[in-house]
């Protein structure tokens, strides 16, 4: 210890956080989440109508990086009562968008082979806009991260 400096026990420095950018990671993340219990597939027909969501086709990626996202947004939103440091909400997210990409042409080509009987139609449900919007909030949350809080 050099002269002249305080004793005692030092306290760690606040941790100091963009909330802003927790909002949009959390908002997303809970998106992307209910996104995959919703509808993603649609199909109405002669004999009825049914759909298909995301926990239906194993889509469990989404989950994970969803509730990462949740556990992440709420740390940076409220760093004084939770504390999640594992991964950013940037890398996150952009995992969240190449996942979103990749099953875009899953779904388009389930349509297009659905749509292939006559007196079929088929749509995409809002379970997949969920998850997009839920995505883009996570990316834009990651980005806005970078930036310092003033």
């Amino acid at each position: 210890m050099s002269a002249g400096a305080p004793g005692g026990p030092r306290r760690p420095a606040p941790i100091t956080t963009n909330r802003n950018a927790g909002w949009f990671v959390l908002v997303g993340g809970i998106l992307v989440v209910v996104g995959v219990f919703l509808p993603w597939i649609t199909v109405s027909g002669l004999n009825g109508s049914g759909s298909t969501n995301g926990f239906d086709n194993g889509e469990w990626g989404f989950l994970i990086l969803g509730g990462f996202a949740i556990a992440r947004g709420l740390s940076m939103t409220r760093p004084d009562r939770f504390r999640f440091t594992l991964g950013t909400p940037l890398i996150g997210g952009a995992i969240l968008a190449v996942l979103v990409v990749i099953r875009w042409g899953d779904i388009q080509d389930a349509l297009t082979a659905v749509r292939g009987y006559p007196g079929v139609t088929a749509s995409i449900g809002i379970g997949v806009w969920s998850v997009i919007a839920g995505t883009a909030c996570v990316v834009l949350g990651g980005l806005m991260s970078l930036r310092r809080p003033s």
